[in-house]
């Protein structure tokens, strides 16, 4: 027996001292590059490590919560056997709260005791109003007051009481004044609601080196809550140049860590509004059938997204449609605007960091939402702070992080006149996505906020012309059309227009459905002038046998108030009869072309400064004597 103690205590000293051999190291590293995809990040770290003679140990602290364990990939050069990779979660190592934080968090418990106080004294105060008017009966029913002792009562109650109602007033104004720098104190620790809950992450890898050398680490992994999407800002100054377009990046991230001066690349992988142009529907005649109805699709979307739990406004919060790079964000007061791409049923994410994402049908404006904390992240902090298991994901075998190069392919210098690049930039094609290389570092910090950076600024040439559809809208439209468009690397997204160097709002920039030519709505000019008016005269009907005859006469007057010739194209229709006892007869058209299946005419017009062109458009619809048809 007492060698087998003897035995059993030298193994565990052996086994001591091997445990001991084991170096660890916890390092800190800087971020170097990020590339932000439409909907998350991949972060590359490096670090100088030196590695001991045989078996060690290196942790990397201090990184987001929200890596993706599967993405994770380590290289290092030099004679070693990376053993495995761990991922896990720090929870005695919490994200530090800054001092304004605590302040704020110190001033708010303050400010909620000061309500409770407040809201007590005021209670006590009611309560002495109840006491005063259940006790007003003054003398007992055998017991007869004189005069002055009930005037003297009465004094005394009419006293007390307004004393104790203007009391009341007073602390009633005094609460709500104390429940207001509340509500407002709220607003400000909504900014870092996200530092109260979440941990650290830490990237936790084990090797083994033959002999001890020092070598560089190169980390990448993937993170959530971080974002990109695509804006322009196009400007039109004269019909005979080009567009002069202002590429930009809106990002934001949350991932509970700083890009301190990190090299950022913008990723494709993993766009209508007022003043797009309508499109006409086939006007059928047939028996119940009625007239197109138009205006009816929503093209933008407003609203406000609120926290569900208290009702407050939720500011950063991150809106896109699905399936497109179109998308925004929130603004302080919880607003926000979105102009929708011309798709049957759009859907609208919303996400924001700690809450549960919800999806949305674009079919009606404004869209109000209420996003629910997500109970499920908040649970999963608690049952691990109190002993639950790590998150890890572990990785067995020599690892080796893959390695993608792309030479730099600048746009053609025919695409980059004088100013033309705003920050130094390379454009990387990938098999099925495109990215966008800023060489210039950049300071993104874990917020609700969106920080936009100029891509590139370039000339676009275009062909211009304006559009009018009088029946739906009596606007003409001017309309840029781009032809080999994919060259300047655009993706679908909002775009500021300013013409003339006016504002005239948003548009849409759909490449999405683009073909060889994109086209862009740059927006209502008020210097064409466009009537559509349905001349009486002209309109009767005509009964021949068991046939009656209906006549109508539009008169469509387009002028130029312009100082420079326009072109323009006019769009209207004629019923299309889907019977064959109803029959309809063009019989003025003024030139215009006519598309017999859907019944749409165009007419192309060429206007001087001044020149007004008058478009007639005249149909008979034959059909039997006692049908009724509604006929436009």
């Amino acid at each position: 027996m007492k060698q087998l103690i003897i035995l059993i205590i030298s193994l565990v000293t052996v086994s001591g001292l091997t445990a001991q051999d084991v170096t660890i190291q916890k390092l800190d590293s800087k971020i170097n590059n990020v590339s932000v995809f439409l909907n998350k990040a991949q972060i590359t770290r490096t670090k100088k490590v030196v590695i001991p003679k045989g078996e060690s140990e290196i942790r990397f602290v201090n990184l987001s919560p929200f890596i993706n364990p599967k993405s994770i990939q380590v290289t290092a050069p030099g004679q070693l056997m990376i053993l495995s990779v761990d991922h896990e979660l720090n929870y005695k190592n919490k994200a530090k709260k800054p001092p304004k934080l605590k302040a704020l968090e110190t001033q708010y418990q303050k400010l909620t005791d000061d309500i409770k106080l407040a809201q007590t004294h005021l209670d006590i105060t009611r309560e002495q109003i109840d006491f005063l008017q259940k006790n007003k009966a003054i003398g007992g029913k055998n017991q007869p007051l004189s005069v002055a002792a009930v005037k003297s009562m009465g004094d005394y109650y009419a006293k007390q009481l307004a004393a104790l109602k203007l009391k009341t007033l007073k602390q009633e104004k005094a609460l709500e004044g104390l429940q207001k720098k509340q509500k407002s104190l709220r607003k400000e620790l909504q900014k870092y609601a996200d530092l109260k809950v979440f941990p650290s992450g830490e990237i936790v890898i084990k090797l083994s080196c033959p002999q001890s050398f020092t070598t560089s680490f190169t980390l990448k992994y993937n993170v959530d809550n971080a974002t990109w999407f695509p804006s322009y800002t196009i400007r039109m100054n004269d019909i005979n140049k080009p567009l002069a377009v202002t590429y930009k990046a809106n990002v934001s991230q949350n991932t509970q860590v700083d890009w301190d001066k990190v090299h950022l690349t913008f990723s494709s992988a993993n766009p209508s509004l007022s003043n797009d142009v309508p499109k006409l529907i086939p006007y059928r005649l047939g028996f119940g059938t009625m007239p197109p109805v138009y205006g009816t699709k929503v093209k933008e979307v407003t609203g406000y997204v609120y926290d569900a739990s208290d009702n407050s406004p939720l500011p950063g919060v991150n809106i896109v449609v699905k399936g497109t790079s179109i998308g925004t964000s929130t603004d302080f007061d919880g607003k926000y605007h979105l102009v929708l791409p011309n798709l049957e049923s759009p859907v609208i994410v919303f996400s924001y960091l700690g809450y549960k994402q919800q999806e949305r049908i674009a079919n009606q404006s404004p869209i109000n939402v209420w996003l629910t904390p997500d109970e499920a992240i908040l649970q999963s902090v608690v049952v691990t702070a109190l002993g639950g298991s790590k998150h890890r994901r572990h990785l067995s075998g020599k690892i080796r992080g893959e390695k993608i190069e792309s030479a730099p392919d600048r746009l053609p210098q025919s695409n980059k006149p004088n100013k033309n690049i705003a920050i130094p930039v390379e454009r990387i094609n990938h098999q099925t996505s495109l990215s966008f290389k800023i060489n210039r570092p950049y300071t993104i910090k874990s917020e609700h906020k969106v920080k936009v950076i100029p891509i590139k600024n370039f000339d676009m040439p275009a062909d211009y012309e304006y559009v009018s559809v009088p029946k739906v809208n009596p606007n003409a439209i001017l309309i840029a059309y781009v032809k080999d468009w994919d060259k300047y690397d655009l993706l679908s997204g909002e775009s500021n227009v300013f013409i003339e160097g006016t504002s005239v709002g948003k548009t849409l920039l759909d490449t999405q459905t683009a073909n060889d030519t994109l086209q862009i709505s740059l927006g209502v000019d008020n210097g064409i002038q466009i009537t559509r008016k349905l001349e009486n005269k002209f309109t009767g009907r005509k009964f021949i046998g068991s046939k009656r005859t209906e006549m109508r006469h539009w008169k469509i007057t387009v002028k130029n108030n312009k100082n420079q010739p326009v072109n323009i194209k006019v769009h209207d229709q004629v019923p299309v009869s889907v019977r064959n006892d109803v029959t309809v007869e063009v019989i003025e058209k003024s030139g215009g072309k006519i598309n017999s299946e859907t019944g749409e005419v165009i007419w192309r017009l060429q206007l001087q400064p001044g020149e007004k062109k008058i478009l007639n458009l005249k149909y008979a619809v034959k059909l039997p004597k006692y049908d009724q048809l509604i006929i436009e």
